[in-house]
């Protein structure tokens, strides 16, 4: 685990400690408390334990594809269940707030989570209660197995992420405790809520088979915890009304499953059979292969003389695999384009073009094609060291310290492409970028020496020269110019046009300060947070909007800002260093590392995930999961983004995630073919229960 584990291994140390404090008062009467009693209960009861604490390992796998689902597919229903109850929850958070109940009941909320579940499996394996240990072990299972649909497909999110003036203060009572819950929580996994769906399902797997009362007291314990956690998830900003009806459903369903189950389940799984077994193995070999054989040829004999049954089970694997199928589709919309391997890379609309460093010869510039995926080789002289790209519609652009090559790529079918013109110039470039005229003739504009210079697609004349002081950023859309430069109250874009250089329109950077995360990154690294003289080390535009990467002084931060309104918006996590924008047809890609604690010394921290923010819906979703992976250069295309994913081994590879239709033609057929073979089963099932009735 990386940094910032500190408030986690608190939580669990913590509830290890209450859980072993609470053991003498919810013990049995009859059960006494010894250190060898923790050596038996993991020898008797390790498969009880290895089913428990699989949920833990493939928790992070679920949540994983939670994420990349979200971000392909959008299936948020947080609207319909706001339609349906409101503001109820905010009314309950307005009437309690204080600093010590929130402090307090963020705590309650992880820590007496572990405590309660810790207790509830613990306490009937140390005191060797075999016949509750077994039901509250398929409990919490089943409650696990049948919540892993809703949060794939039926994404609810936070209450403090949607309902306005709502606060998550869980997430938010510490830049730590923030870097924590971002971690290990896609915030959609509303529905059902865990908190209280596997409480409920506990308590009432003991209160269905505690027959002769031994458990009494901790029984009573559960329902105070079940009340106090349903008060907490409410008023911390993370569940709904409806979250909580629906955890207790789920718990109901859980033990009602349980309770057909876990006989024949057990008679197979039990710890002291597997015993048994392993010493008839070696005493007798083939005799229990013959007993294994006649076991697995009984087993089929059902289905020789269908019931309703094996009809239902028919359906539920259908079910099942088109599920899988679709889930499979909808989690792989990012693919690699085949044997481009770039250092640096850049891209607009259909196109993608990367640079390769050479281990011989010349550096390698392909321009890819994404709708015909053809590759197209760009000419030109060689580049004595790697070229910056810069690409706007079909006008390509390479330049670097002093040499510009300009490129038209439309409607190009060769193999190779020259440049229209190669531009050598003594005074160094600091930064170009490329727009297009009201009459949509394109342009190059380049800073040199405090100027904004402008030429044509023909290099024939500098149309203007725009002067300023003391920057080095620019970015160009249409017939704007935006260029950053600092101010006394702190750092501004301007913004003006080639075909008007008199205009020039002035915005300031809002002042996104956070009193309790700026002094979190100012202790962390050692550099005050000083936004008066922060600076615009990025900027990125389209149409009427600007993105500006802002230096703060320990990490960098995205701002959207609208030059219509003059609205400014914080995209990135204050916590969390971020770079590289690319705006285009309402989308926005940054990166950002998300982290535990943003700690430079940390190496496992220093990678890059590729985030995306549709203006539209004013949702931020993360596009890559993987922290031993790094992305650079993300670039918005028409319907896609593009970016270079390096691995560990420092190998590049130029990925394109679809933003198009996500259900491909293939998983169309496959679900109709699924609908149609659904309506027979559904006949004999039907037919089969009548006759089962008869009978």
């Amino acid at each position: 685990m990386v940094s910032g584990s500190g408030i986690y291994l608190t939580w669990i140390t913590g509830a290890i400690v209450l859980t072993l404090a609470l053991m003498p008062i919810f013990k049995p009467n009859y059960a006494k408390i010894s250190i060898s009693g923790f050596i038996d209960m993991f020898r008797r009861y390790w498969a009880h334990m290895i089913i428990v604490f699989s949920i833990y390992l493939w928790k992070d796998l679920l949540d994983q594809l939670d994420r990349t689902l979200m971000a392909n597919t959008h299936l948020d229903l947080t609207p319909y269940v706001y339609a349906v109850e409101g503001d109820i929850v905010l009314w309950v958070q307005q009437a309690s707030e204080n600093t010590l109940l929130s402090i307090g009941m963020t705590h309650f909320y992880v820590m007496g989570f572990m405590t309660a579940t810790f207790a509830s499996f613990v306490f009937p394996i140390y005191f060797d209660d075999r016949y509750m240990a077994d039901r509250v072990t398929l409990s919490m299972f089943f409650v696990y197995i049948l919540a892993v649909p809703f949060y794939l497909f039926f994404n609810v999110r936070v209450t403090g992420d949607y309902i306005p003036m709502m606060d998550t203060i869980a997430y938010d009572l510490t830049p730590e405790i923030h870097n924590w819950f971002s971690q290990i929580d896609p915030f959609t996994n509303g529905m059902p809520s865990l908190h209280i769906g596997l409480p409920f399902a506990i308590w009432l797997t003991y209160e269905l088979w505690d027959e002769d009362n031994r458990w009494i007291i901790f029984r009573r314990a559960l329902v105070v915890y079940i009340a106090l956690t349903g008060f907490a998830i409410l008023y911390l900003g993370i569940h709904w009304v409806l979250d909580i009806l629906g955890g207790i459903i789920i718990g109901g369903i859980a033990v009602q499953i349980t309770a057909k189950v876990h006989r024949p389940f057990w008679r197979f799984a039990d710890e002291r059979l597997f015993s048994r077994r392993l010493a008839h193995v070696i005493d007798d070999p083939i005799d229990w292969l013959k007993k294994s054989w006649k076991i697995i040829t009984n087993s089929f004999k059902p289905i020789q003389k269908p019931s309703t049954t094996q009809t239902k089970a028919l359906i539920v694997t259908l079910m099942m695999l088109t599920g899988t199928v679709l889930l499979w589709d909808a989690t792989h919309q990012s693919f690699p384009i085949e044997g481009v391997t770039p250092s640096h890379a850049a891209g607009s609309e259909g196109w993608v073009i990367g640079v390769e460093e050479p281990t011989i010869g010349e550096y390698q510039i392909t321009i890819w094609n994404v709708s015909e995926k053809v590759s197209i080789i760009a000419g030109g002289q060689d580049w004595g060291s790697i070229p910056n790209v810069e690409i706007s519609g079909n006008s390509l652009v390479l330049f670097g310290q002093n040499r510009i090559d300009y490129f038209e790529l439309n409607g190009t079918q060769s193999v190779i492409i020259e440049p229209i013109f190669s531009r050598f110039e003594i005074i160094a470039i600091n930064d170009l970028s490329v727009g297009y005229s009201l009459d949509g003739m394109p342009y190059i504009a380049y800073v040199q020496n405090n100027q904004i210079r402008v030429i044509d697609n023909r290099e024939e004349s500098i149309i203007v020269s725009i002067s300023s002081m003391d920057f080095t950023i620019i970015d160009a859309a249409g017939s704007k110019i935006a260029w950053a430069i600092e101010t006394e109250s702190g750092p501004a874009v301007n913004i003006s046009s080639p075909f008007n250089p008199s205009l020039v329109i002035q915005i300031v950077i809002e002042d996104f300060s956070n009193e309790i995360i700026d002094n979190h990154l100012s202790e962390i690294y050692g550099i005050e947070v000083d936004y008066k003289h922060s600076t615009i080390v990025d900027l990125s535009m389209d149409g009427r909007y600007i993105i500006a990467v802002v230096d703060i002084g320990p990490i960098n931060r995205v701002i959207l800002i609208d030059m219509v309104t003059g609205e400014q918006l914080l995209l990135s996590d204050p916590a969390w260093p971020a770079s590289s924008p690319s705006i285009a047809q309402g989308q926005i890609a940054f990166l950002q590392i998300p982290r535990f604690d943003p700690n430079p010394d940390v190496g496992a921290s220093s990678a890059n995930d590729v985030f995306l923010h549709e203006i539209a819906l004013n949702l931020t979703t993360q596009i890559t999961h993987d922290e031993d992976v790094n992305q650079v250069q993300p670039n918005v295309l028409m319907n896609a983004v593009a970016w270079i994913e390096i691995d560990e081994d420092g190998i590049s590879e130029l990925k394109i995630h679809s933003l198009d239709i996500t259900f491909e033609e293939y998983s169309s057929i496959i679900l109709q073919s699924a609908i149609v073979m659904m309506i027979p089963l559904l006949l004999v099932w039907a037919n089969q229960i009548t006759i089962e009735r008869k009978r």
